[in-house]
């Protein structure tokens, strides 16, 4: 996961594929959930709430802010959600 954050470049993120249902599948989708992992052990997210819903909004944001600066997502509206 380091030499992710080091060989970062924004112009050149990770696509990602989604099924029907919006969920992330192919090769690349271990990095998704890898990335996200470790945002969790590391100092971006503060686990001392379990539950998701009790998370600040505003940390949500920016969690969501560092994935997308690392994968390309699509929009679920494009899927048909």
């Amino acid at each position: 996961m380091k030499r992710m954050w080091k060989e970062h470049d924004p112009e050149n993120r990770i696509q990602l594929k989604f099924n029907r249902y919006g969920q992330p599948c192919g090769l690349k989708t271990c990095k998704l959930t890898s990335f996200i992992g470790y945002l969790a052990r590391g100092k971006e997210i503060p686990l001392a709430s379990k539950n998701w819903s009790k998370v600040d909004k505003s940390l949500k944001k920016k969690l969501w802010k560092t994935i997308q600066g690392f994968f390309r997502l699509m929009s679920l509206t494009n899927l048909g959600f």
